[in-house]
């Protein structure tokens, strides 16, 4: 049974006014503007309700303000879209924008007279409109780290449990999203978690790479990683984009249909595009000094629709194909940051994304694994689970690993930086079968390729040489391990033991594109459903004949 489709949504400024629509309210015009949204296929939109406006002193919500959000809940109904409404907006397209009365934004989140204000400006908006059919969600805020700093888990955590207790109270029928953008999910600190109090995670994703099927991946990667953090909750992809200002049109359009399609099959149940119009606003702010904001529209600043909405709509609709899973275990160095763990985030995302990619291309879908989860017996875990290029793993995990009752899939990294080089292993020889001989602190000599019976296949190169260091296991001297696969000098390269088949290079990490990483892929999981060619799974894109 394939997955259902997605809800349709765009960020919404009018293409008369941007920011300023509440100042200069014209219903005519946004009745036109919601229309042409409609006849897209539009199903919602994220609407904004700019702070300094509606609250033009720290004891007053604007009548008139609050007269016009009614006025555009009614507009919308009448045009059959529904509302995800952001209260807290204070940041918008490169600019900051404070009410008159609050000089410092980073008070916003531990401030009790501060709180205060924030509670009354949620309860008195949604005692004027929180019953309003149009309105579907409630969004507390628009990518708050970047308006009040970031904080701490501890005080972003007071902030989202006060506020959304405020809504629960006035209105307990509508989910609510922090509005955070979740880069967790992306491995930033910003103080904001999974674990707050929140109904919806919504990822903000705006991802550039050196190679599309990362890109892709990245975008996967980043969804996966907040339905894996759920714990049953929905998941939105709340907002991505691409400005057209020097980008193509149709390669716009190319993109956004896989990125949507990436997002259905990770778990996101609504997926909202940066933004409805382009603006002709040249001499306004943010615009002014942010111009590519003014070409980020799903339609024209004339209304006319671009090639991206007809991408996006049948993204969003067509049925997904069934395809097994391989777990992706994702370390928990990536988004924590432990005491003295230098590392190279780099490396571990580029392992991640690669290794992401080549599962897509040979027809798996990756479900992502967060290592905490993993360890906890609280993640769903399919029945190959990778470990993609990893050095750094909490002391449990390897054992976990070496029990685990499925089958591992683990490349070995030795780590970029010349301080606490090999992997962080306490037991190597149980877990890799054999003791390693690597000389402490000196790098050894890359492999080139991978050789398995009369095959070989290429291994990638870098000018670190510490991070191209093997495993050195002895090939006289294997222990429990079983050799499978050597390198160009003879030397064990995989490896099984028990349940695990171990590269003992770091293929993923080191990868210029997925592309080298596939066929090696298709070795190590030979046996297991593979499918014979990539193509035989992949979706069609915009532009496949």
């Amino acid at each position: 049974m394939t997955k259902q489709p997605a809800k349709f949504g765009v960020n919404y400024w009018p293409a008369y006014a941007g920011p300023k629509m509440w100042r200069d309210f014209r219903p005519h015009e946004i009745e036109l503007d919601l229309a042409a949204l409609k006849v897209v296929g539009v199903d919602y939109l994220r609407a904004f309700l700019f702070w300094p406006d509606f609250m033009p002193t720290p004891d007053r919500v604007e009548p008139e303000m609050l007269g016009r959000l009614a006025q555009f809940l009614d507009l919308c109904s009448a045009a059959d879209l529904k509302v995800h409404l952001s209260f807290l907006v204070g940041h918008m397209s490169g600019e900051n924008w404070s009410p008159a009365w609050l000089p410092d934004p980073t008070r916003l989140y531990a401030d009790p007279e501060l709180l205060d204000i924030q509670a009354r400006y949620l309860r008195e908006v949604t005692a004027r409109v929180g019953k309003h059919p149009a309105l579907s969600a409630y969004v507390l805020s628009n990518e708050m780290p970047i308006y009040a700093g970031v904080g701490t888990k501890t005080t972003v955590g007071g902030w989202t449990e006060r506020l959304c207790g405020v809504l629960a109270e006035v209105e307990p029928r509508l989910p609510v999203s922090l509005g955070d953008g979740a880069w967790y999910c992306l491995g930033d600190e910003t103080g904001f978690s999974p674990e707050h109090v929140q109904d919806i995670l919504g990822p903000h994703l705006y991802i550039a790479e050196t190679d599309a099927g990362r890109q892709r991946a990245a975008y996967g990667l980043a969804v996966g990683t907040a339905s894996a953090l759920a714990n049953g909750r929905e998941v939105w992809l709340e907002e991505f984009g691409a400005s057209q200002n020097t980008f193509g049109e149709a390669q716009i359009a190319e993109f956004a249909g896989q990125v949507a399609t990436e997002a259905r099959l990770q778990g996101a149940s609504h997926v909202c595009w940066w933004c409805g119009f382009d603006f002709e606003l040249t001499g306004d702010l943010p615009y002014v000094h942010h111009a590519f904001e003014l070409r980020f529209g799903l339609l024209n600043a004339d209304r006319t629709p671009k090639l991206s909405a007809a991408a996006l709509r049948e993204a969003l609709t067509a049925p997904l194909p069934e395809l097994p899973e391989v777990g992706l275990l994702v370390s928990s160095f990536l988004p924590e940051r432990y005491p003295f763990s230098w590392d190279d985030r780099d490396f571990v995302k580029r392992a991640l994304r690669n290794s992401y990619a080549a599962l897509r291309n040979l027809g798996y879908l990756p479900r992502i694994v967060p290592e905490r989860e993993f360890l906890a017996g609280t993640a769903q875990v399919p029945d190959i689970l990778l470990v993609p290029s990893t050095q750094k793993l909490l002391a449990p995990t390897w054992g976990a690993l070496a029990e685990h009752a499925g089958r591992v899939v683990y490349s070995y990294f030795h780590g970029p930086l010349d301080i606490h080089t090999g992997a962080w292993v306490p037991d190597a020889g149980a877990f890799f079968g054999a003791l390693p001989h690597n000389r402490y602190g000196l790098s050894e000599t890359a492999p080139t390729q991978l050789l398995v019976g009369d095959h070989s296949w290429p291994l990638p190169a870098h000018a670190n040489a510490l991070a191209t260091t093997p495993l050195l296991l002895d090939a006289r001297n294997l222990g429990d391990a079983e050799l499978l696969g050597t390198d160009e000098l003879g030397r064990p390269l995989w490896v099984r033991t028990g349940n695990r088949d171990l590269l003992l290079y770091p293929l993923e990490a080191l990868a210029q594109s997925p592309d080298m990483v596939e066929p090696i892929y298709r070795v190590l999981l030979a046996g297991v459903g593979v499918p014979a060619q990539r193509t035989q799974s992949r979706e069609p894109v915009a532009g496949d004949d």
